[in-house]
């Protein structure tokens, strides 16, 4: 009986020693593929997070770009939203265009029952805007209450200005004052304009003494 108790737990002894060996070896192929299984997840993520990282890359230089060929042009960014009308979002979430602001009247320096002063005239084109192609509130300028002058003599106005003597000829039709050779730092001292008063003095191009 103790001998064949023996060989029954000699038995369960090599039953015991098989059954850690099954499981020794049948554990190992797993920790085998999870290991490749973590490892291609792994090489996953990062291949996705450089994908994004490049996508973050060129939005970047894209916007960069947009700014610099705003700045090349002139536009400052308020001018240029208000050319492009963008969209904006809320603290909810919804998205709401941008309004324009209002356009603004251009300033105008004159009345029209201003006496004006014009110096250093070109080709006396500014005059014969105001007179000619005036706004709104200028229509009805009397051109008698423009004075148009020039610093350099008629001769030499004619010959910088081709197209000056048409445009003079109109003036004084009109009734505007043309006067030549007058300095506008010594008004006082040309003998036509001493002692006159005027509501508004205009100088466009002071003369930089070039030619």
């Amino acid at each position: 009986m103790v001998a064949g108790k023996g060989r029954e737990r000699g038995s369960d002894v090599a039953v015991t020693n098989r059954e850690c060996a099954w499981r020794e070896s049948s554990a190992k192929p797993l920790s085998v593929k999870m290991g490749k299984s973590s490892k291609n997840l792994k090489s996953a993520l990062l291949s996705h997070q450089s994908r994004l990282k490049a996508k973050e890359k060129i939005s970047h230089a894209a916007k960069v770009a947009e700014e610099k060929s705003r700045k090349r042009g002139g536009i400052s960014n308020q001018m240029y939203n208000a050319l492009n009308p963008r969209f904006s979002g809320d603290s909810k979430g919804k998205r709401k265009a941008i309004a324009a602001p209002p356009k603004r009247r251009p300033t105008i320096p004159f009345r029209p029952t201003d006496k004006i002063l014009l110096i250093g005239e070109g080709n006396f084109s500014f005059a014969r805007a105001l007179v000619e192609s005036a706004l709104a509130d200028l229509q009805f300028l009397p051109p008698n209450n423009l004075t148009a002058t020039s610093y350099d003599t008629e001769k030499q106005c004619y010959e910088k200005y081709p197209e000056a003597g048409s445009i003079i000829s109109i003036l004084r039709t009109k009734g505007v004052e043309v006067i030549f050779g007058v300095d506008g730092t010594r008004l006082e001292k040309h003998h036509v304009l001493r002692g006159r008063k005027w509501d508004r003095i205009c100088w466009n191009f002071p003369h930089a003494g070039g030619y």
